[in-house]
């Protein structure tokens, strides 16, 4: 495992080429987030997937959070876009709004399969972290997203559990030190006919609502 500071992923830019060829030869990497580590690999390749889902432990329930440079990618992953979910991505994103879809046949069937296999949705959103919106922006294509800690266990906050967790795992992780995670972000399932706000985070309802609304 390579480990790269923060300050010297603001400085490189060689360190983001190097991110983007790891991920495009079916590797994982690891980035802080304000909500914690956030372990990433590209969500077209079964090899990446599979090795995140054992990394992470989670055989029965993988990881189903998916990050897009913008929401015109949101088609070749969802079965269908609902005007209501329009609504949400265009005044939440990007944002910390994770909208609930049915995964389409854009996927591969063994990744749509995994991935949903447990919950039925994938729930997809455009980064506003500033990391995240970089890496995802200079891949350029979804990528699965899951939180840094071994599966019903805390730790994605923690700088050295992430290296005892994950060290065989990702080839690379930008370092920042211990993270005092901020709040999550607001899940709304747009997979019903009226959409279902199902955990409340960043976002609050009301504004949710509202948006719907107008």
């Amino acid at each position: 495992m390579r480990t790269v500071s923060f300050s010297e992923f603001q400085s490189n830019p060689e360190v983001l080429n190097d991110i983007t060829e790891i991920l495009t030869n079916d590797g994982i990497i690891c980035i802080p987030t304000p909500s914690g580590y956030k372990l990433m690999a590209d969500l077209e390749s079964s090899k990446a997937v599979m090795a995140m889902i054992q990394a992470k432990r989670r055989v029965k329930s993988a990881p189903a959070l998916v990050m897009i440079p913008d929401q015109s990618h949101v088609e070749n992953i969802a079965e269908s876009v609902s005007e209501e979910a329009s609504k949400l991505m265009t005044e939440f994103w990007p944002g910390p709004v994770t909208l609930l879809f049915s995964a389409g046949d854009g996927l591969h069937p063994k990744i749509r399969k995994a991935l949903t296999k447990a919950k039925g949705w994938l729930g997809v959103r455009v980064p506003n972290s500033q990391t995240a919106k970089t890496v995802v922006g200079a891949f350029g294509k979804p990528l699965l997203v899951s939180s840094a800690n071994i599966s019903k266990k805390a730790g994605d906050g923690s700088l050295a559990q992430v290296k005892k967790n994950f060290g065989r795992a990702i080839s690379l992780l930008i370092e920042d030190g211990d993270i005092t995670t901020e709040s999550s972000s607001t899940l709304v399932d747009v997979t019903r006919e009226i959409p279902k706000i199902v955990r409340c985070g960043a976002v609050a309802e009301q504004s949710i609502l509202d948006a719907l609304a107008g």
